[in-house]
């Protein structure tokens, strides 16, 4: 099963609970710690990576500069480096499935 140290799935969309709201509030604060605000503009603290977009600094910070084993889709069994390509892969790739029960797990 899913096991984040929380073991909280939305039950409405079968994915981990947003990052912050549940037991992932060790990883979003470690990615948090490495966005930097500018006017208009976003900055990763580890690279010369930035973005307009909050949400892209996000996930280029959870995919390339946090330790965390990724997330293992239940379909197909392919980790994924973050909930949001997740959860793309799955629309893209197995938007026909219907697997009673789905929630993604850690790698």
């Amino acid at each position: 099963g899913y096991d984040d140290g929380s073991g909280m799935i939305d039950p409405n969309t079968g994915m981990p609970i947003a990052a912050g709201a549940d037991g992932n509030k060790e990883l979003d604060s470690e990615i948090c710690s490495k966005m930097l605000k500018f006017p208009g503009t976003w900055r990763c603290s580890d690279c010369a990576y930035e973005s307009k977009n909050k949400n892209n600094l996000y996930e280029h910070i959870e995919c390339r500069h946090v330790n965390h084993p990724g997330y293992i889709c239940q379909f197909c069994s392919k980790t994924i480096a973050s909930r949001n390509s997740l959860r793309n892969h799955i629309i893209r790739m197995h938007k026909n499935s219907n697997k009673p029960g789905f929630a993604p797990m850690l790698a």
